[in-house]
Order: structure tokens, then sequence, then C-alpha cells
């Protein structure tokens, strides 16, 4: 990997994150990234309790760790939403977050997924139903869900022009052109693990 202007390989806190780790506001010590793991899709109002994705019902209500249904109107998965750590491929900061399609693209992912066939040149048009921590409103953001052969959730990468105040949203860029070690630890911190306070002293 090559260092280039603002690559996080420049950071001395990158190597030390992912050799020593960070102690961490939680009581843990993290060692390298970690996914933060929104649960349902903003709007759900049932169990918190997963069932089985082999459940599912297309024409009521529904939530397992992968699908979400309301009302047999609403159709959402769990999507990747990674921010590349700059200048360190493929490491990503990585959310898992939910995006709704529409039905007949939620129908296709859903088959892909259960006969295993999925994908990677097969996409959707998704929309972004979570407000993300430690971004400015992050719900309703458009972009495209693109399915992902480790038959693991597929990555939505949020672009286009936006409607409303969202159209400059600071999540497109971030996606785009990838993150540092500070807007790492920023967002570690709006989901209660705050490990700035807990960065080894350099010797």
């Amino acid at each position: 990997m090559e260092t280039t202007t603002g690559s996080v390989l420049a950071d001395p806190r990158w190597n030390a994150f992912t050799t020593q780790g960070f102690a961490c506001s939680c009581g843990e010590r993290h060692v390298g990234l970690f996914p933060i793991h929104l649960h349902h899709p903003l709007g759900w109002q049932g169990k918190d309790d997963y069932e089985a994705d082999a459940d599912m019902r297309m024409d009521g209500t529904f939530l397992s760790a992968n699908f979400c249904i309301i009302d047999g109107k609403f159709f959402a998965m769990r999507v990747r939403l990674p921010l590349q750590m700059r200048g360190a491929a493929p490491a990503a900061f990585m959310f898992t977050t939910w995006a709704s399609l529409d039905r007949v693209d939620f129908d296709a992912f859903v088959e892909a997924y259960k006969s295993g066939k999925l994908d990677p040149n097969a996409r959707a048009r998704a929309r972004l139903v979570n407000r993300v921590g430690g971004f400015p409103d992050t719900f309703n953001l458009m972009g495209s869900a693109f399915q992902q052969t480790d038959g693991g959730p597929p990555v939505l990468i949020v672009h286009g022009i936006q409607a409303g105040p969202n159209n400059e949203h600071p999540m497109l860029a971030e996606q785009r052109d990838g993150i540092g070690v500070d807007r790492m630890l920023e967002l570690f911190a709006a989901y209660g693990h705050d490990m700035r306070g807990g960065i080894p002293l350099a010797n």
C-alpha cells in the first residue's frame, strides 16, 4: 500500500490502534476496526427479538437480522455502509444499517440470497432508513445496494443529488474520499465507544 496525502498509514495512531488497541469508555480495549450494527430500520415498532430469515412473512410484519417487512408494504434489508480508511484500502469503518427497496428489487435479492446465486454486478436503488450517529440527518439518503458474493449484506453506496437539504450531505464525500483517524474516533464515540482518552502515549 502506498502512503498518500492524508493517509492513515502516515498517522502513528493507526498503527497503534491496529496492533496494540485503544482503551475504551465501554471498559474494553479494542484492537482494530469493528462494525457498528443498527438493530432495525427507523419506524420499526415491533419486538426487538429477531426471527429466522426462513420464517419471513411477505404480507405481514417481520424482522430478522437481515430483513424487515412492515404491514406487507415496507421492505428493507440490512446493508453494509463502508467508509474507507483513507490510504489503507480495503480497511473500512463499517456500519451495518438498513435500506428500503422496491418490492420487485427486494424479491430479487431474497431469491438470490436463498439460492446462493448472489451477483456482484446486481444493484438496486435503495434508500437509507436509519439516522446514523455522527452525521447530520441521514434518513432517506438515496443510493445503490450491491449484492455481495460472500453471502453477507449488500453494500450501500450513497450517491447522486439528494432531495431537500441533504443534497450536499457529508456522507457522500466521506464514502468517496475516505476518513482519517480523528473522524474514525468521532464515529466510534457516537456509539458509546469513546477511545480518544485511551490512546497510548508514544515512546
